[in-house]
């Protein structure tokens, strides 16, 4: 049993990170992308080859060239319960954040008007979730590690 796929090398649009899924079939494999948080990323596909079976595996990894005005903290990390954010020179009115484990699946989506507020995590279970923060003019994605 041997896949076919095209070379994969491009530029997933500005603002997005994308998760990547494979399902293998008797047929060509599927390629999945679902959307997991605010940032442009690359996808690259890699090779690995053993006995006439040809494995795809892909590698996400984010353009250092994307950069973001909002400044922000954010405290604890790893957390317990309660995150505490605090964006620094806050311009504007609102502020939104979306929290998504790694999944992709949307956990929590709030807007703020202050420039320091908090998100509970105390109902959440322990592991790596992303927090995607963005106002008017820039976004910014976290890595929050929940205990």
């Amino acid at each position: 049993m041997q896949f076919n796929s095209k070379k994969i090398k491009s530029k997933i649009m500005k603002g997005n990170i994308y998760s990547l899924s494979i399902l293998l079939a008797i047929s060509l494999p599927s390629v999945n992308f679902a959307q997991s948080q605010n940032q442009e990323y690359i996808i690259e596909e890699l090779f690995t080859r053993s006995e006439g079976l040809e494995i795809n595996t892909y590698a996400l990894y984010p353009d250092d060239n994307f950069k973001s005005d909002l400044s922000i903290v954010l405290y604890p990390n790893p957390v317990d319960d309660i995150l505490n954010v605090t964006i620094k020179a806050f311009q504007g009115d609102k502020v939104s954040y979306s929290l998504m484990d790694m999944s992709g699946k949307l956990i929590a989506m709030k807007e703020e008007k202050n420039s320091n507020f908090t998100i509970n995590m105390l109902n959440l279970l322990s592991g790596v979730y992303v927090l995607v923060i963005q106002d008017e003019n820039s976004k910014k994605s976290y890595k929050i590690i929940k205990k």
